[in-house]
């Protein structure tokens, strides 16, 4: 069976009659993502929604005022999820949500267009692909070179602007007719009605997913580069149509701000970038180096305190982990109960402790500051380093030790 969106994949509006409504508990996946759905699923005579296959998201829509959240393929059925029972044997009226069904057909014929001029052009075939919320890409077994992207992208969008039509034609199966078309990725129990996407002179693949009626539509073809596949394979990414306008108004988003905080040309951006990455690196050497030196003067201005303390409470917002080593290896040899808090730089009353010192006070304070600090780690080797989930408690931190000192005099 061909549904009514495999015959029109431009129809937003049907009726159709209800065949059944079941209760369900399932799983939800959209763009791979995976959510718990508990509802009905619902099955109609025939159906504009498309079910998830051939590496096409499933649309979504309504039945009536319902809202259909999933539609999944079952051999010759469509069920549609829903969160609202529907009475079977009535008839209720389907709406398509247009913008995701023409970004699908938009990106899916472009798919094939991409995967056609590569295999037949550059003997590179698509052994899977896969459609995203943002970008989508091929897989292909090798990996490719600028120069093949740079030629298939040309090719491709010269296929768009000669505006070449795409046909949807049926077959039965074992027709002789399928001999010269291909498959990448048909439903295994399509095996009564075969779909052909034909785009004039260039491909004819079978198929089950919406697409366009002619190139044109795609508007234009981006390829966006290459990233490892699976098993050694080669993913390129692109974008069709909308989603290259959309991405390239981003971009330009993008490039005001840096153009507003850089106070200078798009052209310099690069260069200014690439000027304050190492005057950053600079700066951050100096800063370093002046930390140390602070922590060498903190850890000497303890020692030379007559008579030596018994312990140490240092909290510093900006300390980094160099600046509390430091502090550490200036206090060796001291037998003093250390105890040293820094805030993370982009989570307030985040940061992270260093407890250490005498076995017999850490174990009657380690405890306890962790537990007032929500901190996460444990002691080792009568150390304790490791994260603070709230520093909003250090002045309790800083009073139970004071007082744990106190009385053992």
């Amino acid at each position: 069976m061909a549904f009514k969106c495999q015959e029109d994949s431009y129809l937003t509006e049907y009726t159709s009659i209800v065949l059944k409504c079941e209760p369900t508990t399932e799983l939800i996946v959209d763009y791979g993502k995976i959510s718990n759905f508990e509802g009905y699923k619902v099955t109609l005579e025939n159906t504009i929604l498309f079910p998830a296959g051939g590496g096409q998201p499933h649309d979504v829509g309504w039945l009536n005022e319902t809202e259909v959240l999933q539609v999944l393929r079952k051999g010759e059925e469509a069920l549609h999820f829903v969160k609202e029972p529907l009475a079977e044997g009535t008839i209720v009226h389907q709406r398509l949500d247009w913008d995701r069904r023409f970004d699908h057909m938009q990106q899916h014929s472009g798919q094939h267009l991409l995967s056609a001029i590569l295999e037949k052009e550059h003997n590179m075939p698509t052994t899977s692909w896969w459609l995203g919320v943002d970008e989508s890409y091929i897989e292909l077994d090798s990996k490719v070179s600028d120069d093949v992207i740079e030629a298939t992208e040309s090719r491709c969008n010269e296929l768009i602007r000669e505006a070449v039509p795409v046909d949807v034609k049926f077959f039965k199966a074992r027709d002789p007719a399928l001999h010269q078309a291909h498959t990448r990725g048909l439903p295994e129990d399509c095996t009564d009605t075969i779909r052909i996407i034909s785009i004039r002179k260039v491909d004819d693949n079978m198929c089950c997913g919406t697409h366009v009626s002619n190139l044109s539509e795609l508007q234009m073809i981006k390829l966006i580069g290459t990233e490892p596949g699976k098993k050694g394979k080669t993913n390129l990414k692109f974008l069709v149509g909308n989603r290259v306008t959309r991405t390239f108004q981003k971009m330009l988003h993008r490039e005001r701000a840096l153009t507003a905080l850089l106070k200078n040309e798009p052209t310099r951006h690069e260069e200014l970038v690439c000027k304050l990455q190492r005057n950053l690196k600079i700066t951050n050497k100096c800063l370093q180096n002046v930390l140390i030196e602070l922590a060498q003067y903190e850890a000497d201005k303890i020692r030379s305190i007559v008579p030596s303390p018994k312990y140490v409470v240092m909290f510093k917002k900006e300390a980094t982990p160099e600046f509390n080593r430091a502090v550490l290896k200036g206090l060796e040899g001291q037998n003093l109960f250390i105890f040293l808090a820094s805030e993370e730089p982009d989570r307030p009353n985040e940061g992270q402790i260093i407890i250490q010192g005498p076995v017999e006070h850490c174990e009657a304070l380690g405890n306890k500051i962790t537990e007032l600090l929500k901190g996460k780690g444990a002691f080792k080797h009568g150390k304790f380093q490791g994260k603070a989930g709230d520093l909003t408690a250090i002045n309790k931190c800083k009073r139970l030790i004071e007082d744990y000192f106190n009385n053992l005099k």
